[in-house]
């Protein structure tokens, strides 16, 4: 597999990344690692809460993608490739754990994440609010993430994809190894149960 297969979905700045830390060059690795590290520490976030040992598991995922960059083909972005090793070690960090809490996304009060949320909005009736409303708005998002998080981990996870991180059906057929008529479907029934759960006056 060539440098210009790499091209295809990534730019030739990370293509030419990719390469170097395919051959083994250290710097090019530390490079990588300043480049995707916010990247990892949110998709851990999203995918596993607060845990205490977050700083943990992103090293042992940064070792895991020093380890098998070689296997990178170019069958995808690097990114996507990246969130695959993210979501099957969150998976095996999980199991480990044997708690279903620390699988859940904490609720935030920031503006941002209050925004992010909200879109989820969008596979629940249609309802009017009031700017305003802030006090209101926070409890409808609570009662939204609330229902996220008691998901099942293979609706969780394809929600948090889709709505948080905002990925295409192809990308997430592609980390998940599933097809995009599954990833479809997957997705309805993740709003459906949600919009089940939650109570909109």
């Amino acid at each position: 597999m060539t440098e210009r297969t790499y091209t295809e979905y990534n730019s030739r700045e990370i293509s030419d990344l990719i390469v170097r830390c395919q051959t083994g060059n250290r710097e090019a690795f530390d490079e990588l690692i300043a480049r995707y590290q916010r990247y990892v520490f949110n998709l851990i976030y999203q995918h596993l809460g607060d845990i205490d040992d977050i700083d943990d598991v992103a090293q042992e995922v940064f070792v895991r993608i020093y380890k098998f960059i070689r296997k990178y083909r170019g069958q995808a972005s690097l990114e996507s490739w990246i969130y695959k090793i993210v979501l099957n070690y969150c998976r095996t960090h999980a199991r480990r754990r044997s708690s279903w809490a620390r699988l859940f996304v904490p609720i935030s009060t920031t503006k941002q994440e209050e925004e992010r949320s909200f879109e989820l909005l969008d596979a629940l009736p249609d309802h009017s609010y009031n700017p305003e409303k802030t006090i209101e708005q926070r409890k409808i998002v609570q009662e939204i993430m609330d229902a996220v998080r008691a998901l099942p981990e293979i609706y969780r996870n394809i929600l948090i994809m889709r709505e948080v991180n905002e990925l295409s059906y192809e990308e997430i057929a592609e980390i998940l190894g599933i097809s995009i008529g599954t990833v479809k479907s997957r997705i309805s029934r993740a709003r459906d149960l949600v919009r089940q759960k939650v109570r909109l006056d």
